[in-house]
């Protein structure tokens, strides 16, 4: 009995030890065991040449270029609104007719006094024209039949007749002055579009007394084109503003700019840089910039919200690859070439930031080489993995 309970102690301490060699050396086959590694299996990226475009995305706000309250020049009541509220104008389109019967009134009477002063200045000129020619009668005679009395007398009458020509022609400038105020006022009872936009709710009614301080008869906005705005970080503007020094003060030169509107779909035109802003925000660090578009079909309206893209108008072509394809090191970014022999090959490469999962490698890599694509931290120098697949975009 003893011998067996010494037997059966042997085996269970021969079988831990078992156990503990396996967790120290790990379950590997005698092969392993021996010290020869199996090649990690990894997949491989063949390097192509390919456009690399990164598009910035903001959040812009679209303004009118132009925009105006409606509010009356003169006073009365409104005898009919011209216009459909919500309809695109034309500049010069009458929207309101407020009664002109007082000021064509006034303007009648105001051309009466033009023509009145007319006359008088006709009759001014008679009068003149009878002193001096008295005038010069009496000095066209023998000294000895006139007194001196006689001559002052005439030299006044024609000095007076010429002060009285220029008084009434003075009257008839008053008089030309108050008929073109009175038809101005004529003209103000009809209210017209300063300038093509479309115009929205009526504010005023026929039947409705207004005046210059009784308040806005309507709004009008230009539609196209539009602006849209939006901000940018100050580190972004002023790699901006520095490219732009170089390239002709163009904010934006280069540069692609585009609208995704509110549905997810692209806005059809293409905009410009019109200007930025003249100081920046000092709550946010960032600077405001506008760019115009073409709205000919009033798509875009004024205080939505769209997304402004912004990539460039002539993308850079060349080594494109995977993200995942490279890693940062202590010496910088690094690919992991693969040889013709198998052999990898440690590459500290330059790269863009990553952009669709996707980098620009400007300096490192060449077309038709291939890297480490998915096993990269696998990789250690000298080692020859074994390629399941190979993958190009």
């Amino acid at each position: 009995m003893k011998r067996f309970l010494g037997t059966s102690l042997l085996l269970l301490l021969a079988g831990g030890a078992g156990w503990l060699l396996r967790d120290l050396v790990g379950f590997k086959s005698m092969k392993d065991v021996s010290g020869v590694q199996e090649s990690p299996r990894v997949t491989a990226y063949r390097v192509g040449k390919d456009v690399f475009n990164p598009i910035r995305e903001y959040i812009g706000h679209v303004e009118s270029v132009e925009d105006a309250t409606i509010l009356p020049q003169v006073e009365g009541y409104v005898t009919r609104v011209a216009f459909k509220e919500g309809a695109a104008v034309k500049a010069g389109d009458v929207l309101f007719e407020i009664d002109p019967v007082r000021y064509a009134a006034t303007e009648k009477l105001r051309r009466a006094e033009v023509a009145q002063a007319k006359a008088g200045i006709v009759q001014a000129e008679a009068e003149l024209e009878k002193s001096e020619r008295y005038l010069r009668r009496l000095k066209a005679v023998d000294g000895r039949g006139i007194t001196q009395t006689e001559m002052d007398a005439a030299e006044t009458g024609a000095a007076a007749a010429r002060a009285a020509l220029q008084s009434a022609k003075a009257g008839l400038s008053r008089a030309e002055a108050n008929l073109a105020l009175a038809s101005i006022d004529v003209s103000r009872s009809k209210v017209v579009a300063p300038f093509a936009g479309r115009v929205g709710k009526a504010l005023r009614h026929a039947g409705d007394w207004v005046s210059p301080s009784g308040g806005a008869l309507a709004r009008i906005v230009r539609t196209d084109p539009v602006r849209v705005a939006f901000t940018v970080p100050d580190r972004e503007f002023s790699a901006w503003r520095e490219t732009s020094l170089q390239q002709g003060g163009d904010m934006l030169a280069g540069k692609r700019l585009r609208l995704r509107l509110p549905d997810d779909s692209l806005y059809a035109e293409v905009g410009e840089w019109e200007f930025d802003d003249n100081e920046m925000d000092a709550a946010t660090a960032t600077m405001s910039l506008r760019i115009a578009f073409p709205n000919p079909n009033c798509s875009l309206v004024p205080n939505a919200y769209v997304r402004v893209l912004v990539d460039s108008a002539d993308p850079t072509s060349g080594a494109v690859v995977p993200e995942s394809a490279v890693e940062f090191a202590e010496d910088g970014w690094i690919a992991w070439v693969i040889g013709k022999d198998g052999t990898v090959e440690r590459r500290i490469v330059d790269c863009s930031d990553a952009y669709g999962g996707r980098v620009l490698v400007r300096k490192g890599l060449a077309e038709g080489e291939r890297i480490v694509w998915r096993g990269i931290h696998k990789m250690a120098r000298g080692m020859k993995p074994v390629v399941v697949e190979e993958s190009k975009r």
